[in-house]
């Protein structure tokens, strides 16, 4: 089995310390994954202009067609963002955003999707992230299995973190394991 790990942050920071410790968790299950960071790669905006309705592309040619194809070899999709203005960041929402074609029926796509998501004052607003993030699971009919949600990261230990991030994947890893048998 294989997971894909969208991290809607840059590389050094909690966000994707918790898409590392997911990523071990789940491999206690078998299932091995592929961390990919967007803010490190050329993706365009989505524009609206729905060409693909036609055939099911997009019609942009940029580094989210590494995304789309990792997306097509996946058993299940975690979604990861730091929690900024009270939603997802700007990085996994232009992610989201060019999965446009998925409303005229892409048919290879994850069974699964999952979210990690980290806010740094005491209590962050995870409820707009996470309604984008299920919209998004409705719309690719993926089922959704739920979120990590860790707040105050501003004054926690990366260790405990790594830790309860670690943890959940293994409960995801167990859900999405039990389910194949």
């Amino acid at each position: 089995m294989r997971a894909l790990i969208v991290c809607g942050s840059m590389d050094g920071g909690f966000t994707s310390e918790m898409c590392r410790s997911f990523s071990e968790g789940i491999s206690t299950y078998g299932i091995t994954s592929d961390i990919i960071f967007p803010i490190e790669m050329r993706i365009e905006h989505c524009t609206g202009c729905d060409e693909c309705s036609k055939d099911g592309k997009c019609i942009i040619t940029d580094d989210m067609e590494k995304i789309y194809k990792a997306f097509r070899e996946s058993d299940l999709l975690v979604l990861s963002t730091p929690i900024h203005f009270s939603g997802p960041s700007s990085v996994i929402k232009a992610v989201i955003d060019r999965f446009q074609p998925l409303w005229f029926g892409v048919d290879e796509h994850p069974t699964y999707v999952a979210a990690l998501l980290s806010g740094g004052g005491r209590s962050p607003n995870f409820k707009n992230a996470q309604s984008i993030f299920k919209a998004f699971s409705i719309t690719a009919g993926i089922n959704w299995l739920g979120q990590l949600e860790i707040p105050d990261t501003d004054s926690k230990e990366i260790s405990d973190v790594k830790r309860t991030s670690f943890d959940y994947g293994k409960e995801i890893g167990k859900t999405v394991t039990d389910s194949r048998k």
